[in-house]
C-alpha cells in the first residue's frame, strides 16, 4: 500500500499517546490514586491496539509464496530484533544510573532473555509474524474457517492457561497472547471489515461501551470474570471492538495521524525521553504532581519525535530504528 492510511495512523496516534501516558502513570503510582486507575482502565487497549494495528498492515502486504520466507524473515529481524539487542541494554543501563521506571528483577546477562519493558513487544511480535507468514505463505490463513480456527484455539489458550504465571524466556507466552489481536487485524482487512457497512460499526461502538463499563468493575474490584487482564474474555473482546468500531466509521484526525506516522520511533525512544523530561523536573524541583505527568508525557511524544528525527540523519542511527541504513532506491516505473 503505497499511501498512507490516515485512519490506521489515527489509530496509532492513540496508541502511542495511550503507550507513553500509561508509562508515566505507572512509573508514578502511589502518588495519587486516579493514575493506577488510569493505567487499569487501559491496559485492555493499549498493546492489544498495537498487534491489532501489526496485523492490518501486514494484511496489505501478507507473505504469499514460501520461497520468499527467508528474506521476510531477515526484514523483520531488522526491524524487530536489531532494535531490540540495541534498546533493551540501554533501557537497562538507564534504569540502573538513573533510578527511574519499573523495577529491574534481572540480571543484566538475563535481560535480553527475558526482555525489559516495554521491548519485550519487538521480541513476541517477531515470533507472531514468523508464524503467521509462515503459514500465509501456504495459504493456511486465506479462509474465514481457518482463521476463525486459529482465533478461537488463541482464544481458549489465553483464557484457560495462565499464561503469565508460565516463563516469560524469548517472550514466547506474550506472543500467543498478542497473536490474539494480530489474527483480528489482518481477518478485518482480509475478509473486508471497512465495507461492512455502519450498522456493524454502531455495534461495534455499543459494544466497546458496554465492555469498557465491563472493565469499570474488573479495575474497581466489584466484579470480573478473571483475576487478570489477559484472561478476561470480554477484557480481550475490547481490544478488539474498539479498533473495529474506529475502522468502521473511518474516523481520522490530522494530529492523530501525524504522531502515528511516527509511532515505531516513540515506542522505542519514549522511555529515554521520559527519563530526562523526569530528570529535568527533579532538577527544576518542580512538585505539582499534574505538571509533572504532563510535561513527561508532552516529552514522551515529541522529545521521541524529535530524536527519530535526529536518528535518521545517519546510518547506525537509522539501523536502530529498524531502518535501512541507505535510503531504499528509487523505484523505476513499469
Amino acid at each position: 500500500m503505497a499511501a498512507r492510511d490516515k485512519t490506521v495512523d489515527s489509530l496509532r496516534g492513540i496508541a502511542c499517546i495511550l503507550l507513553v501516558t500509561l508509562h508515566v502513570a505507572q512509573n508514578r503510582w502511589g502518588e495519587a490514586d486516579y493514575l493506577e486507575w488510569y493505567a487499569d482502565t487501559f491496559l485492555y487497549i493499549r498493546m492489544p491496539l498495537f498487534a491489532f494495528l501489526s496485523g492490518v498492515v501486514y494484511a496489505w502486504r501478507p507473505l504469499t509464496d514460501p520461497a520468499l520466507y527467508g528474506s521476510y524473515l531477515g526484514k523483520k529481524v531488522r526491524r524487530l530484533l536489531v532494535p531490540y539487542l540495541i534498546f533493551v541494554p540501554l533501557i537497562g543501563i538507564a534504569q540502573y544510573t538513573v533510578g527511574f521506571g519499573d523495577p529491574i528483577g534481572l540480571a543484566p546477562w538475563n535481560w535480553l532473555l527475558y526482555s525489559l519493558a516495554p521491548y519485550w513487544f519487538l521480541l513476541a511480535t517477531f515470533w507472531v509474524y514468523a508464524a503467521v507468514a509462515l503459514a500465509d505463505s501456504y495459504g493456511v490463513l486465506n479462509r474465514r474457517t481457518s482463521v476463525a480456527a486459529v482465533f478461537a484455539a488463541l482464544v481458549a489458550i489465553n483464557v484457560l492457561v495462565n499464561l503469565t504465571a508460565a516463563t516469560s524466556l524469548l517472550q514466547f507466552t506474550s506472543a500467543l497472547y498478542l497473536g490474539l489481536f494480530f489474527i483480528a487485524g489482518l481477518a478485518s482487512v482480509r475478509f473486508g471489515w471497512v465495507r461492512a457497512g455502519r450498522g456493524w460499526a454502531w455495534a461495534m461502538t455499543g459494544a466497546t461501551v458496554l465492555l469498557l463499563a465491563y472493565t469499570q468493575l474488573a479495575v474497581l474490584d466489584i466484579w470480573s470474570i478473571s483475576s487478570h487482564q489477559r484472561q478476561d474474555i470480554l477484557g480481550i473482546v475490547l481490544g478488539i471492538t474498539f479498533p473495529l468500531a474506529f475502522i468502521g466509521f473511518g474516523l481520522k484526525h490530522d494530529f492523530l495521524a501525524w504522531i502515528g506516522g511516527y509511532s515505531y520511533g516513540i515506542f522505542l525512544l519514549h522511555p529515554f525521553a521520559i527519563l530526562a523530561a523526569a530528570g529535568a523536573t527533579r532538577a527544576l524541583g518542580v512538585e505539582i504532581l499534574p505538571l509533572n505527568l504532563a510535561l513527561m508525557s508532552i516529552a514522551g511524544i515529541f522529545g521521541s519525535i524529535l530524536g527519530v528525527k535526529a536518528l535518521r540523519t545517519f546510518g547506525a542511527g537509522r539501523a536502530a530504528l529498524g531502518e535501512r541504513t541507505a535510503p531504499a532506491p528509487a523505484r523505476v516505473p513499469a
